[in-house]
């Protein structure tokens, strides 16, 4: 069955007279492409380099980084029919061995004919598929993955495939970005105050909108209440209506975007949003002033840096604008608790979603906003690492003997 494999792959059989054994050579040479700058990860301190489909390159670009002995990688085929190879990393004197037997014993327990990329892998080992957050983290970048190794995750690379699965998962690794470590710790924490203010943003703005509008008109200043007033008087509509149509409207302009060649996606966008929101306006359609609230809402989804994370969140906005508009602050109020008891509920490789703060660990050293480095001492201790220390209590020797 391994000749079989070996041939199907293309490898070469070597048979020798008086030997019970043949050998499988690989001597195939495919076409591939070469290493280049990452396309959704974009940073600009920190190294340029990203993922390609060729597993045995992206293999080689982790031990070019990590270059230590303890790094291993597992080989397991996942699919009858395409034995897509998929590489298991870790740190061995770091990782958790039951984290390492858990990823093997999924993918080894996947009983499909193909595997064909990263996002199927990551429906198919995942631990809860009712709601759409995402569990396993994708990466392209080889830095990032690596730096996720040493703090002693599991990465799984995929054949064919230019993104890398991270696991376990919490919810401060999809808001966190590549650059942050790059940067002096008061930067990052501010772009981390950001990206927390463009969560609430995206999720909550239309339906605070929605409410406000329609249920709790008192907490609006007289002078910005009666603006609000003259910008509606001429239009038809009720305010759901006018905020879904503009939130419609500007997914399809964003996916058509997407869909386009590379040269027309900037143009359609701009073009597009500028153009469909003054006509809405002029034409009575839609306030001035709803325009403006979908625009902020569109502007902060875009700095969320994970992007299934960020689809996440573009999908719940329309659950809580529903909510506001039939109960107001007391509907948003309830999805609210409702989604974090979900999240605090929800888990990934036995890991709590919402760790370090639900439950409450050691929040100085892995929580979200980030330390100086020479304070980072301790790994993540909801991992169980093997080595809990990631550098000396006096790491800067050098100033303080």
């Amino acid at each position: 069955m391994r000749l079989f494999h070996g041939v199907n792959m293309g490898n070469c059989l070597l048979f020798i007279d008086t030997l019970p054994i043949a050998y499988s050579i690989d001597v195939k040479g495919f076409k591939q492409r070469s290493i280049s700058t990452p396309n959704n990860e974009i940073i600009i301190q920190g190294p340029q380099e990203a993922f390609v489909e060729n597993i045995r390159t992206n293999t080689s670009l982790l031990r070019r980084i990590v270059n230590n002995e303890n790094l291993i990688i597992e080989n397991i085929a996942v699919g009858n029919l395409s034995k897509t190879r998929c590489a298991v990393c870790y740190i061995q004197d770091i990782v958790n061995n039951d984290l390492v037997a858990e990823v093997k014993y999924r993918m080894s327990n996947l009983d499909i004919d193909s595997l064909l990329s990263s996002g199927e892998l990551e429906q198919l080992i995942e631990e809860d598929h009712n709601y759409s957050i995402p569990q396993i983290l994708l990466t392209e970048r080889p830095d990032k993955a690596t730096k996720y190794l040493y703090g002693g995750r599991v990465v799984v690379l995929i054949g064919g495939n230019p993104y890398c699965l991270v696991m376990p998962a919490t919810f401060i690794d999809f808001i966190a970005s590549p650059e942050d470590t790059n940067l002096r710790y008061q930067f990052s924490n501010f772009l981390k105050f950001l990206r927390l203010l463009a969560i609430f943003i995206t999720l909550l703005l239309p339906a605070l909108f929605v409410a406000i509008t329609d249920f709790h008109q008192e907490l609006l200043p007289t002078e910005l209440l009666f603006s609000l007033l003259a910008s509606r008087e001429n239009v038809p509509f009720p305010v759901i209506f006018e905020i879904l149509l503009m939130e419609i409207s500007f997914e399809l302009i964003r996916e058509a975007g997407v869909r386009v060649p590379s040269p027309l996606g900037s143009t359609i966008g701009i073009v597009g949003g500028l153009v469909i929101g003054q006509a809405a306006v002029s034409a009575g359609i839609v306030s001035p002033i709803l325009v403006i609230v979908v625009a902020i809402t569109a502007i902060s989804s875009f700095a969320i840096p994970d992007f299934s994370f960020g689809f996440h969140l573009r999908l719940m906005r329309f659950i809580f604008i529903l909510l506001g508009y039939v109960a107001g602050f007391f509907g948003i109020g309830v999805g609210l608790f409702v989604y974090l008891c979900i999240l605090i509920s929800m888990t990934s490789f036995g890991v709590p979603f919402m760790a370090p703060y639900a439950p409450a660990t050691n929040i100085n050293q892995s929580g979200f906003f980030l330390e100086p480095v020479w304070k980072r001492e301790k790994r993540a201790d909801y991992l169980n690492t093997k080595k809990e220390q990631s550098q000396s209590h006096i790491s800067m020797k050098w100033k303080y003997k």
